[in-house]
């Protein structure tokens, strides 16, 4: 099979059908490191890491737009955006322009995060019923939106995970949810945060990389170069460079 798919991967270079291009990659601007964040004014983090490998197996290349949520989800449905990293199909449904998606090629674990104090016998969803819980305005949590609204968990929107870290650290949210990469970075980076846990698992879900509908050459190529990536075991070790421990 790998064999099968550097064969095809190298016919659509030397034919001409995957004649280089520039293709935009939106990113959350300090929304969530560590898939992007800015390191002495460069580009940093998981997606990084993943594009500049694709750019080496298709010959394109990848300018990253960092832009907030909302604005970013307006980008894509106005076709400013050709690509969005990371992205289960379930979180898009509603979306105008739902898109076109490449194999998944990891998992995405998002989380209830509070004071291990808060997380003790609590294993269902009900039992956070009546608590102030943060999410970063525009995420959707497939599912688990069913326990969200009055009468239920209540929703406090800010346009980060960052900003929702600081307030749940300050005890203004009770809990917060958040990707568990994401947390296991800042709470790497952050001492203080140390003494937060997940206290629920809210999903796991496997991600994809959302294309514009007429990208299907692109598409192509992607599947073919994310297979090449997954088996050759470069995107367990993307992830592990940023997985810190504590």
């Amino acid at each position: 099979m790998r064999c099968f798919q550097l064969v095809m991967l190298t016919l659509l270079l030397v034919t001409g059908l995957a004649q280089a291009n520039t293709y935009t990659v939106l990113v959350y601007h300090g929304a969530n490191p560590p898939y992007y964040f800015e390191e002495q004014g460069k580009p940093k983090g998981i997606f990084v890491d993943i594009f500049q490998e694709l750019a080496k197996l298709t010959s394109h290349q990848f300018e990253f737009m960092p832009l907030s949520v909302a604005r970013g989800q307006r980008y894509f449905g106005q076709g400013k955006i050709d690509i969005e990293p990371g992205i289960n199909k379930a979180w898009r449904a509603e979306a105008d322009v739902p898109g076109i998606y490449s194999i998944d090629y990891a998992f995405s674990t998002e989380v209830l995060l509070g004071y291990q104090s808060r997380c003790v016998g609590k294993h269902e969803p009900e039992q956070f019923y009546g608590a102030l819980v943060g999410k970063v305005r525009g995420y959707r949590y497939d599912n688990f939106e069913a326990h969200l609204g009055e009468g239920k968990i209540v929703v406090y929107e800010n346009v980060s995970e960052k900003e929702l870290l600081a307030q749940l650290e300050h005890e203004r949210l009770d809990y917060i949810m958040i990707g568990s990469v994401t947390a296991d970075y800042y709470i790497s980076q952050q001492p203080k945060y140390r003494k937060f846990q997940s206290c629920y698992e809210i999903s796991r879900l496997p991600v994809h990389m959302r294309l514009q509908p007429h990208l299907t050459e692109l598409q192509t190529e992607i599947n073919i170069a994310l297979r090449r990536m997954v088996n050759d075991g470069k995107i367990k070790s993307i992830y592990a460079k940023y997985r810190l421990t504590h």
